[in-house]
């Protein structure tokens, strides 16, 4: 195989994880141009912006031929949903992406827990809701603490731990009735809660076989010592460490879901994101994701030394077994610095002061512009500020460091990413 500059990339997103991802393709020896649609500001940086609807099957199919991409990777979620994999795949344009149907896995709860409820997939009992009266009349008989989960895409917001019957129902009421999540909540998944620490595995799939990244650990609540409501994620750490038995456990699973995908037709190539709860029982499935993860994808992107285009491109193409996933020593931290008022009504237009004086660190922006006076905000999730170290307390000092030099009015982050008592939760 040619490793000269010889593909042209197409890369589908605008955020965080995109920015991640352009920084790890514009490093990749093979990469002849990279474009991103639509991009961002930041992306600028490693990629021409091509102005389209990432969830426009017909205009990504376009501008691939245009731009004669020999690869097309799709970063964020909706595009799959919108079957812009299955799009491409059909006028024989390579593709990172599961299909529609595989991204079903993400874009509804109730067809991902079906789908583990039919392939034996550990994961937490569970109940489907369509109508309020009757999801109220369960939670009321059920055993809290219960977790309620909008069916639909929510950008990671739709999920909500209750603790009392009152905060279950006014959720079922907020969700349903009152529209809080959109369409995205009128189908509740209401489960059993699990405890112990989460893990974060990335699977790349080829449909036929899959290869595990580096593990990770997001921090989706809000405030220091998980407290507060969920978020998009507020920071992430690789890898984490997984002994023997835990590991022929998670192989375990991951050999069902595989199973489960060829026998469901589906032929899933890209990247599975499974999140794991560690429960004394073993290692149980909590949700599927159709992408990288982010902020994950900030801590893991950076530890991965294989080259992400041959990678994707054996996934694309169904021959994984013959690349190898290499990983670098060390470890990574990301720490997301959010704007006031999220999750729930951040405010944006703040102007970002002191990036330029970080130098021991990356920062990727998933919530900015820049403008003639300089970067300002525009999103809930503004920037992760990642960084590498020997080991984890390194890189959570180098991360933190960077941290102290940026500013943004009502700037918030948690300060544990990474720390002993956030691994352990």
């Amino acid at each position: 195989m040619s490793q000269g500059p010889d593909v042209t990339v197409l890369l589908l997103g605008s955020g965080g994880r995109e920015h991640a991802l352009a920084w790890k393709l514009a490093r990749s020896p093979r990469l002849k141009n990279l474009f991103a649609a639509p991009g961002s500001d930041a992306i600028a940086a490693w990629a021409q912006n091509v102005a389209l609807d990432p969830t426009d099957p017909a205009a990504v199919v376009s501008a691939a031929k245009d731009l004669h991409a020999k690869l097309v990777f799709i970063g964020p979620e909706a595009p799959l949903a919108a079957g812009v994999a299955d799009a491409l795949r059909a006028a024989g344009i390579p593709v990172f992406g599961p299909d529609r149907k595989g991204a079903q896995l993400e874009a509804s709860k109730a067809y991902s827990k079906d789908f583990m409820g039919r392939h034996k997939i550990p994961t937490a009992r569970w109940e489907t809701f369509t109508d309020p009266q009757r999801a109220r009349a369960a939670v009321e008989a059920m055993r809290l603490p219960l977790v309620i989960k909008a069916d639909g895409l929510a950008a990671g917001k739709g999920v909500v731990i209750c603790k009392d019957t009152n905060q279950a129902l006014g959720t079922v009421t907020e969700f349903m009735e009152h529209g809080a999540m959109g369409s995205a909540g009128k189908t509740l998944v209401v489960e059993r809660y699990l405890e112990g620490p989460e893990l974060s595995a990335l699977a790349l799939l080829d449909g036929k076989t899959y290869k595990l990244l580096p593990y990770a650990r997001d921090h989706k609540r809000l405030k220091d010592h998980d407290e507060g409501p969920n978020t998009g994620g507020m920071g992430a750490c690789a890898p984490v460490a997984v002994d023997g038995p835990l590991q022929s456990a998670i192989d375990s699973v991951m050999a069902k879901i595989l199973a489960g995908l060829r026998a469901d037709g589906i032929d899933y190539r890209g990247v599975l994101y499974v999140g794991f709860i560690l429960t004394k029982d073993g290692p149980q499935v909590l949700e599927f994701n159709c992408r990288f993860g982010d902020p994950e994808a900030q801590a893991v992107l950076p530890l991965l030394k294989s080259d992400l285009i041959t990678l994707a491109l054996a996934c694309a193409e169904g021959k994984l077994s013959e690349t190898e996933v290499g990983s670098l020593p060390g470890a990574c931290v990301c720490v997301t610095l959010a704007s006031e008022g999220y999750p729930a009504a951040p405010l944006t237009g703040r102007a970002v002061s002191g990036l330029e004086s970080v130098k021991d660190a990356l920062v990727f922006h998933a919530g900015t512009k820049k403008t003639e006076a300089g970067w300002t905000t525009t999103g809930g999730r503004v920037l992760g500020v990642t960084a590498l170290g020997a080991d984890l307390t390194e890189a959570r000092r180098k991360a933190y460091a960077a941290v102290k030099k940026i500013h943004f009015e009502g700037m918030q982050c948690r300060s544990d990413i990474g720390g002993v008592e956030a691994l352990s939760k």
